[in-house]
C-alpha cells in the first residue's frame, strides 16, 4: 500500500511538506506543490481518509436525503456538491427515503455523518433530528436555528412568466402541485401565483389549484394523474404550471391522450429547468437555475463551518430562479 512516506520520497521532500501539499495550504512552495502532485500521479497515491477521519472524530461523509430517486433536478445538485466536497475529501451518499423510512433513519445515524442535506418534502421526526445534533452533524434544510436553509426565490420568474400569460389572453391559469395545500402556499411559487393571480387577471378560485397527499407517487405520475381532475374540473383552463418539469411531463402526456394540443390548446409551464426538459416537443417552458453552482454553494458552506470547528453560523442560502422560455406557451384558445 503507498504511502505518504513513499510520496515524500518519491518527491524528495518532508511528509509534513506533503501533507501541507494535500490540504491545500498557500505556504508551500509552487516547485514541491509540483513535485508532489507529480509523485502523488507517478505512484497512483490514493489518500487514507477513513484513518484521517479516525484522528479527528470526522467521517468526511457528507449524505444527501432525497424523496425520488429519477429527477434530475437532484441529481444536478448532487453533481456540483460533490464535485466540490471531493476536492476537499470527502466523499457523498444519496439515500432515498421513501418507505422503510424509520430502518433508513437508523442507518443514517450510525454512519456518523458530518453533515445530512434535506431535499425531502415531508417532516422527519424530531428524535432523528436531535440524534443528528448530538453526533454534530451539519444539518442542511431542516426546521429550527441549527440549520443551513436553502432558499429557492420563485418570485421574480414566476412574476415573470404570469405576465406573458396575461397578455396571450389567459384567464383560466391553474396549478398543479406535487406537495399538499400548506406546502404548496409556503413556496414561493405557490404564494407568488396566489398573490398576482388577480392583478394579472387571472381567476381566484381556489378549485384551479390541484395538490397532491399521495408522497408514495413520483412526480410524473402526480402530474398525469391530476391532469385528469384538472380536466374534468375545469376543461375551460388555459394554461397550467406544475411544482416541477416531471410533473409538468406527466401532464404534457394525459393532455395530449385527451386529444389537448399543447400549446395551441393549453399552455404548460414547469420548474427545475432539468437538462432533457428542452428536447421535448413541444420545448418545455420551466424555471430554473444553476444547479450546480447550487450544489457547490451548499457542500461549501458545510465544509467552512466544519473547518471553522462549528463556529461559523448558520444562515440562509438564497438561490435566485430565472424565467426559460422555449414552446409550450401560446396565445390563449378562444
Amino acid at each position: 500500500m503507498i504511502t505518504r512516506t513513499d510520496v515524500a520520497k518519491r518527491a524528495g521532500v518532508s511528509v509534513g511538506t506533503v501533507s501541507n501539499v494535500m490540504n491545500n495550504k498557500a505556504s508551500v512552495k509552487p516547485e514541491y506543490v509540483r513535485r508532489v502532485k507529480k509523485a502523488i500521479e507517478d505512484l497512483n497515491y490514493v489518500p487514507d481518509f477513513t484513518a484521517k477521519s479516525l484522528a479527528k472524530r470526522k467521517s468526511n461523509h457528507i449524505g444527501v436525503a432525497v424523496y425520488e430517486m429519477t429527477n434530475p433536478y437532484h441529481a444536478e445538485i448532487i453533481e456540483g456538491l460533490e464535485e466540490y466536497a471531493a476536492g476537499k475529501g470527502y466523499m457523498v451518499t444519496t439515500f432515498l427515503l421513501d418507505n422503510k423510512l424509520n430502518k433508513k433513519l437508523d442507518a443514517i445515524c450510525e454512519r456518523r455523518l458530518d453533515a445530512l442535506v434535506n431535499f425531502m418534502t415531508n417532516a422527519l421526526p424530531d428524535s432523528f433530528i436531535s440524534t443528528l445534533e448530538s453526533q454534530r452533524t451539519v444539518l442542511v434544510n431542516f426546521s429550527g436555528e441549527n440549520s443551513f436553509i436553502v432558499v429557492n426565490d420563485y418570485v421574480k420568474a414566476m412574476t415573470n412568466y404570469m405576465q406573458l400569460l396575461s397578455s396571450l389572453g389567459h384567464k383560466r391559469v391553474a396549478y398543479v402541485s406535487t406537495v399538499d395545500k400548506m406546502r404548496f402556499e409556503a413556496d414561493s411559487r405557490g404564494s407568488t401565483f396566489l398573490a398576482k393571480r388577480a392583478e394579472m387577471g387571472f381567476s381566484e378560485d381556489d378549485s384551479y389549484i390541484f395538490c397532491n397527499y399521495n408522497y408514495s407517487l413520483r412526480s410524473e405520475r402526480i402530474g398525469y394523474i391530476l391532469a385528469d381532475e384538472l380536466i374534468k374540473i375545469h376543461p375551460e383552463t388555459t394554461a397550467v404550471f406544475a411544482t416541477n418539469d416531471l410533473c409538468a411531463i406527466g401532464l404534457m402526456k394525459r393532455f395530449a391522450e385527451l386529444g389537448l394540443r399543447c400549446p395551441e390548446d393549453i399552455s404548460v409551464i414547469g420548474c427545475d429547468n432539468i437538462s432533457f426538459g428542452e428536447y421535448f416537443i413541444p420545448g418545455l417552458c420551466t424555471i430554473g437555475f444553476d444547479k450546480k453552482e447550487y450544489g457547490r454553494a451548499i457542500a461549501k458552506a458545510i465544509i467552512d463551518r466544519i473547518d471553522s470547528g462549528y463556529q461559523t453560523p448558520y444562515r440562509t442560502l438564497s438561490f435566485e430562479a430565472v424565467s426559460v422560455l422555449r414552446d409550450s406557451v401560446a396565445k390563449a384558445r378562444t
